[in-house]
């Protein structure tokens, strides 16, 4: 389907903040958007959103970027009321979730005592200062196109950038409507010690999208200590102490405060809250925002969800919610959690043509292992501008760019990729001598991009290139969808399961007897032969016995049943004929890290379809049609 144009309005404020590569987007792109599940704890149906703004609201969790999310709402006509954003904070790290196996206290213990196998990255913070700034400032404007009129945005930030984007801020929403800069402290983090004072607090900006119409409520706290100090009021217009019958000053104790721009609140997740999501945030951060600007049955909206935090407190304090991310297993981390929560919401699927490797992270982490004889750029002395290069069997070698997740392949990138392309001849690259006696340059380049509808094709690039007369150097497009493809059988293994069903009078059980995923093999195995590694001791060396230990404890293994392997699994007993899955909540199955799933269920029909997610957030769907009877 090809995405529909829509205009957004351009910055309230002057631009203070000059970056390299600075855009100024007049439009973000609307893609068909698809209704994939219904969670119902009542099992009522969807209610269609009418013309009217916000009517017939149902929560809403989308599995799509930030800026698609946007145009999906205006395109409804939907308003937010509070907006909370944690973007990434340009930290330079990798954020990862540890991925554990279910060993629980099921009747099928494991052998080992290990439950961590390793991580898988959920999203990556690592960017150049001017890309981050880009792409942060997009996002503000379109959310500033979905907030009401009176509407607040707080947006939490760490020391690596905060700086910069509260000037972004200020050019997005205007310096007039700037309210607080309030520090979140916590004093329950490790101390690292170095040479400089730790680091104990966030940022977060507060912004009104009006500077005279918006909603505030006070928050009151109580005092670590009670205090006393003298009663005072206001009287035409000054403040005056407040006299006793004697004419001495009223004095007062006081055991709560009203809560001021520090913040001090332990970063520490409980154990009965904690989802093991890296950058998970404390409920009671949340409520305290939430209390001071959206009353009840206000919307309140967050584009990069994480663990959804955000929409479960918003579901627990009565308000409702919109949330997305870019990334699948943030949004099986939400759902499960507001399942959990009795909350009752809408996923939807944005379908931009996007296809990733489970999140923008791991998708970036696989793609050069994709390209065969792919070397770092660093082992071929190409600057910073390439990713790597393939080496080629006359020995010459391809350059390789991926322009992004996040960035369309357009006519100005373009320009600037040849103007690349141009410099590797001018810098006269080493020649290399080929097979038949010739001497030979880079042949060509490869320009992998993301997004299936580029603004420009292979002839543009040939036809520019051309045009330059200042390298004889070819481009190649290569499209990222279109690499994943050839790589299916290399990325998307699925997992296989077998399944029984019996049965017994009105009822029919349903059992997973067996579960195997290679890629969760592949990740026990690559776990297995670090752990060999660190111990400093070759397999050579050792007994018989030992090889199959790691410093004294049994290596991982899969058990028979590899049931450990299986995080959710779900039931849909409705099977709507327009596909839209609806799980029986009271047949869902979710092990945490310290359970294990049942693997036996109980239904009132043999006709289903069957959701089994492994560990590492792959899913699988069986349907019962495809099942042997026994």
């Amino acid at each position: 389907m090809k995405p529909i144009d829509y205009t957004i309005e351009p910055a309230k404020g002057q631009a203070l903040l000059n970056f390299q590569g600075r855009r100024l987007p007049d439009k973000i792109e609307l893609y068909e958007t698809t209704l994939i599940e219904e969670v119902r704890q009542k099992g009522q149906m969807k209610l269609k959103i009418d013309t009217e703004l916000n009517a017939d609201f149902r929560n809403l969790l989308i599995h799509g970027d930030c800026l698609s999310a946007c145009a999906y709402l205006k395109s409804e006509n939907i308003k937010v009321d509070l907006v909370y954003i944690d973007p990434p904070f340009a930290s330079g790290a990798n954020y990862a979730k540890k991925i554990s196996l279910r060993t629980g206290n099921g009747k099928e213990e494991l052998e080992n005592d290990t439950k961590e196998i390793g991580e898988e990255i959920m999203y990556g913070d690592i960017w150049q200062k001017e890309d981050y700034l880009n792409w942060l400032y997009e996002r503000l404007l379109a959310i500033r196109d979905v907030m009401s009129d009176n509407a607040s945005i707080y947006v939490h930030l760490g020391w690596h950038i905060g700086h910069y984007v509260k000037i972004l801020l200020d050019e997005v929403f205007g310096e007039e409507n700037f309210k607080n800069e309030i520090i979140w402290y916590y004093e329950d983090k490790f101390a690292t010690g170095g040479r400089s004072f730790d680091k104990n607090h966030d940022i977060i900006f507060w912004y009104s999208n009006n500077s005279d119409d918006f909603l505030f409520e006070p928050i009151i706290i109580p005092k670590k200590e009670a205090s006393k100090r003298a009663l005072r009021k206001k009287v035409n217009g000054k403040t005056i102490d407040v006299l006793d019958e004697n004419g001495k000053k009223t004095i007062v104790e006081y055991t709560e405060k009203k809560a001021d721009d520090v913040w001090s609140i332990p970063r520490t997740v409980t154990q009965d809250d904690d989802v093991n999501y890296n950058t998970q945030k404390p409920d009671e951060l949340f409520k305290r925002i939430f209390k001071a600007s959206s009353p009840e049955n206000f919307i309140i909206a967050d584009f990069f969800c994480g663990s959804g935090t955000t929409a479960k407190v918003a579901n627990d304090l009565g308000r409702k919610f919109i949330t997305c991310d870019i990334g699948i297993n943030a949004i099986q981390t939400t759902r499960d959690r507001l399942v959990k929560a009795n909350a009752e919401f809408d996923i939807l699927k944005i379908n931009d043509g996007l296809r990733l490797f489970r999140n923008p992270a791991q998708t970036v982490a696989k793609l050069f292992s994709l390209l065969d004889g792919y070397k770092d750029k660093s082992e071929l002395g190409l600057g910073e501008f390439w990713d790597g290069g393939m080496i080629n069997k006359r020995g010459t070698f391809t350059p390789v760019k991926f322009i992004g997740i996040d960035k369309k392949l357009t006519k100005e990138l373009v320009d600037v990729i040849i103007e690349e392309v141009i410099g590797l001849e001018e810098n006269n690259q080493e020649e290399i001598l080929t097979g038949n006696g010739t001497e030979d340059k880079i042949p060509n380049v490869k320009i992998i991009y993301a997004y299936k509808q580029p603004d420009v094709n292979q002839d543009y690039v040939n036809k520019t290139i051309k045009q330059s007369k200042k390298t004889s150097i070819k481009a190649e497009l290569v499209s990222l969808d279109e690499l994943l493809s050839q790589k299916a059988d290399v990325l998307y293994t699925p997992d296989n399961a077998v399944i029984e069903i019996k049965q017994y009078g009105n009822l029919w059980n349903i059992e997973i007897k067996k579960y195997f995923s290679s890629y969760l093999k592949n990740k026990i195995d690559d776990f297995n032969n670090k752990k060999v590694k660190s111990v400093q001791k070759t397999i050579d060396e050792e007994s018989d016995n030992d090889k199959e230990k790691i410093n004294g404890k049994p290596k991982i293994k899969i058990s028979e049943s590899g049931l450990e392997l299986i995080e959710n699994v779900q039931f849909d007993t409705l099977l709507r004929k327009d596909g839209i899955w609806t799980s029986d909540l009271e047949s869902e199955d979710k092990a945490g890290v310290k359970e294990k799933i049942k693997a036996v269920y109980k239904l009132a029909t043999d006709k289903f379809k069957m959701k089994i997610r492994n560990i590492a957030g792959d899913e699988i769907i069986i349907d019962s049609s495809e099942i042997i009877r026994k």
